[in-house]
């Protein structure tokens, strides 16, 4: 049985996706859950957990909490929730508050590259679903050696690695491309500085077990820094139902100190989030500390 997904950034999107559906035709409290699992089902040939399944308990409390506010209301017989005119007004303005929906994956790459402008020039980095090299050459032109790696495990990215190969420049040496799976890449002899992934642990089929793979290949006192979507209403208006494969805030926040990372920063970039976390120094759990910035 699927697991519900739940956490603020979860509630703040169904909050206002029931609205859109209310706003279409009355329905049940079953009949919005299997909608929204039916419309993120363009999500389960990555993984089966992508799909945006909601539980009946959950459903119920976020339109309990809309009809709170006067914005839902439960119609008898038949037990179909429709939307109010305050409820229209509330969507229309959850759409013109948000943010510019385009593509900001670059500035979010910028926070990101800002968080190695202090590391050693020749550091050793790790670039987990390179595709075709973008962020492994920026990072290569800085200075760092660089190892790029794809599985390679999806149709449009099955030629990924050969173009990154062709698409490299000379590069002292500093920069290499291999198709590789990430739980299975040796770990190097002192291990890596840094590992890096831009919109990747949301392809990945099992992100837990990647992520423990990096915190393996990382030597101590090294850093992970990821860029993804940003799940909720945010990354739902720029991404659509996509953004639901990455994993949210309060994924993020329990999964990293479980596995033994600490000192976790996150920092939200319109519709992205950069992931910033560390392997300790000595020992596998140290107490781990989250915080956000806009």
């Amino acid at each position: 049985m699927a697991t519900a997904r739940c956490g603020p950034s979860i509630r703040e999107f169904l909050e206002y996706y029931v609205l859109v559906l209310l706003d279409a035709k009355r329905r049940t409290t079953r009949e919005l859950a299997d909608e929204m699992e039916s419309r993120s089902a363009e999500n389960r040939p990555f993984r089966s957990s992508g799909v945006l399944h909601v539980g009946i308990r959950q459903m119920e409390s976020a339109l309990y909490r809309l009809a709170d506010q006067g914005w839902v209301r439960l119609r008898l017989p038949g037990g179909q929730w429709g939307i109010t005119g305050a409820g229209r007004r509330a969507r229309r303005e959850m759409e013109q508050k948000s943010p510019d929906a385009s593509d900001s994956k670059q500035p979010a790459t910028w926070k990101l590259m800002a968080r190695l402008k202090n590391a050693a020039r020749g550091s050793y980095v790790l670039d987990v679903g390179t595709g075709e090299g973008f962020l492994a050459r920026k990072l290569a032109r800085r200075g760092f050696r660089v190892l790029g790696i794809d599985s390679g495990a999806f149709d449009y990215s099955k030629d990924s690695i050969e173009k990154a190969r062709r698409g490299a420049r000379s590069d002292n040496g500093r920069l290499e491309f291999r198709r590789a799976d990430v739980t299975e890449l040796p770990r190097p002899r002192r291990g890596f500085d840094y590992v890096v992934s831009s919109q990747a642990v949301h392809c990945m089929k099992d992100p837990p077990k990647c992520l423990e793979a990096i915190y393996h290949l990382l030597k101590p006192g090294g850093r992970f820094l990821a860029v993804d979507f940003l799940v909720g209403r945010e990354g739902f208006f720029a991404h659509g139902f996509h953004c639901f494969l990455a994993l949210s805030r309060e994924e993020w926040a329990e999964l990293l100190p479980a596995i033994g990372f600490d000192d976790i920063h996150m920092y939200k970039i319109k519709n992205y989030l950069v992931v910033n976390a560390r392997r300790p120094s000595s020992g596998r759990h140290a107490s781990a500390t989250a915080s956000a910035a806009a």
